[in-house]
């Protein structure tokens, strides 16, 4: 066997034996090499498990408060001929009675001519459903207001990012349902100033009529 030493051959022979009985071989440093290997591996192991943990899971922040926003929304709709017809059904309660007494408006009935009775009821329906509609806005802000303050008070108690996440995207649906809100206070408004508007124009329309019908 030229090439090969004695030694060579021993430990090949020692090898074998050693397997052949069960018993792993390898000296000090192959051993503490692998353990160090393995250390790493769990470490990697535990690192990408704590990395996947803070991107998922559930910690509840899109729950907080959604049932009270929601609710507030949903008081006053989105075009401006609903919220006259819940006026007129009584949905805005209080508020209506309220502010039915501070106007003391007549029946229009009451009015000679039919017409201006008929303008006159238009009128009052449309102040008092802008009373009671932005006053339910006004309270529906203030419920927006308040969940969003309790949640910016969490900001430093997140767990990790999806945390994090979770509670910077409940905030800016609150936000959203607050500038709903105010877009809805602007379109009744709106809508109370156009009313405004054609009382106006139909009092001028009917003065002239009136004093055209005497000069004949």
């Amino acid at each position: 066997m030229k090439g090969i030493s004695v030694a060579a051959i021993a430990m090949m022979v020692m090898s074998t034996t050693a397997f052949a009985t069960g018993v792993p071989v390898g000296d000090a440093g192959t051993w503490t090499a692998l353990a160090a290997q393995l250390a790493q591996l769990k470490q990697e192991y535990d690192t990408l498990k704590q990395q996947y943990g803070a991107v998922t899971g559930s910690y509840g922040r899109g729950g907080q408060g959604l049932t009270d926003a929601i609710d507030a929304s949903s008081i006053v709709p989105g075009s401006w001929q609903d919220v006259v017809s819940q006026q007129k059904s009584g949905v805005y309660g209080s508020r209506q009675a309220t502010y039915e007494k501070v106007m003391n408006t007549m029946s229009p009935d009451d009015f000679a001519d039919k017409g201006e009775g008929a303008n006159y009821k238009m009128s009052t329906d449309s102040v008092r459903s802008a009373l009671a509609g932005g006053e339910s806005l006004y309270d529906e802000a203030q419920t927006h207001l308040l969940n969003f303050q309790n949640l910016s008070q969490q900001v430093d108690t997140t767990q990790n990012v999806k945390d994090a996440a979770d509670l910077q995207n409940r905030m800016s649906a609150e936000l959203g349902m607050a500038q709903s809100a105010q877009t809805k206070l602007q379109a009744i408004n709106a809508n109370l100033t156009a009313n405004q508007v054609n009382e106006s124009n139909q009092a001028t329309a009917a003065r002239t009529k009136f004093f055209q019908k005497l000069s004949k």
